[in-house]
């Protein structure tokens, strides 16, 4: 342990040891480790007890969390949270603390969340993971595409474009008799994207761990690695969320989704192109489309 005032040698970061400890604490653990991960400067200034009851949990248990993370105590762990989110207290923080703007100041506000959230989830992004997931969707079996709720026009924009370039792709936006008639019937190559972000659909998490069941690999899409999906997840693709009213802030996963989409095209363009040309002479059989002089087949 360090000594008083020293952060423990191994845990510079206290939000990263607090993921990486979530998949092996109680329940009660985990629900504060959560709480913590989403309010970190809240709960750098608050004593254990008014922690305990915003988390709602007992102040022993932030007690033995603050020990498993390997502090002495609460204080300790405390002083360790309050240098690192004054350390990541950066400009979308500062900007989410201003004051109530003017309509339309606050047009501008709704704009510059987004461009913060693409930013730090460009800082995130794994272009491992994202190459693991790859190799995943061009498993020859059937591709779920789950999103419930708000989630579900998320799954609808990756289950559109991803249905071009490959086939067998299903949407599942409502975990019913249907979506687990599909599931169970899935061959074992097949994969599932699922999509979750908060305040989290039960009943994704419920397809989620059905699919593990299965022995479905997961491509899960969420805002953390504390979000409820990420045990389900073989790979975790992580697109932040930051909230100021009701409306999820989906810039981000929209955009790490068009980075999968791409990621999937370029590892075989020709295969891909091949494809492209079939669709336009699908759309053009139907005349789907108004605009007859875009060739997307040459825009990559």
């Amino acid at each position: 342990m360090g000594g008083e005032g020293t952060m423990p040698e191994g845990i510079q970061d206290v939000l990263a040891r607090l993921a990486e400890v979530s998949s092996k604490v109680a329940p009660q653990q985990l629900r504060l480790a959560r709480f913590i991960h989403s309010n970190p400067r809240k709960v750098a200034f608050m004593n254990s007890v008014k922690l305990a009851q915003e988390a709602g949990v007992s102040n022993p248990t932030v007690i033995r969390l603050a020990i498993r993370l390997g502090f002495s105590g609460f204080p300790e762990f405390q002083k360790a949270l309050q240098r690192e989110t004054e350390r990541r207290y950066d400009s979308l923080e500062r900007f989410l603390d201003d004051s109530a703007p003017g309509e339309e100041d606050f047009f501008q506000k709704v704009l510059s969340l987004e461009f913060h959230v693409l930013r730090e989830m460009k800082e995130k992004l794994s272009r491992e993971a994202v190459s693991r997931a790859v190799t995943l969707l061009e498993s020859p079996g059937e591709v779920f595409v789950v999103g419930l709720l708000a989630n579900t026009c998320l799954a609808e924009y990756l289950s559109y474009f991803l249905s071009i370039l490959r086939d067998n792709v299903h949407v599942l936006s409502r975990f019913d008799h249907e979506a687990y008639g599909k599931i169970r019937a899935a061959r074992k190559d097949s994969v599932a994207v699922i999509y979750s972000f908060p305040r989290y659909p039960s009943g994704t998490q419920s397809l989620a761990k059905l699919c593990r069941a299965q022995e479905i690999p997961v491509i899960g899409i969420t805002d953390s690695v504390m979000s409820p999906l990420a045990p389900f997840s073989d790979v975790l693709l992580e697109a932040p969320m930051k909230f100021i009213t009701f409306i999820d802030p989906c810039a981000g996963a929209f955009a790490l989704t068009h980075a999968l989409l791409t990621a999937f095209f370029m590892n075989h363009p020709e295969k891909m192109r091949q494809k492209l040309k079939e669709f336009e002479t699908f759309a053009s059989g139907r005349d789907l489309f108004e605009r007859k002089d875009i060739d997307i087949t040459t825009l990559l």
